[in-house]
């Protein structure tokens, strides 16, 4: 099964971001994390002054 992790605009892994899932559950996961938990990332951040978009966010499989 593969590990998901979402990757800030930094390359670091966010905290709580990492998800192990069958094979078959892989694209929807992935799509998961890039739009909901980097979304609020990025807000989270926000408060903080950071700009970041869920679009500068991604995904690593190992």
């Amino acid at each position: 099964m593969p590990e998901l992790r979402l990757i800030d605009p930094h390359g670091y892994t966010v905290p709580g971001a990492t998800r192990t899932v069958p094979d078959d559950q892989v694209e929807a996961v992935t799509a998961n994390l890039l739009t909901e938990v980097a979304t609020q990332d990025a807000d989270y951040w926000a408060e903080f002054g950071w700009t970041y978009t869920r679009r500068q966010y991604t995904v690593r499989t190992a």
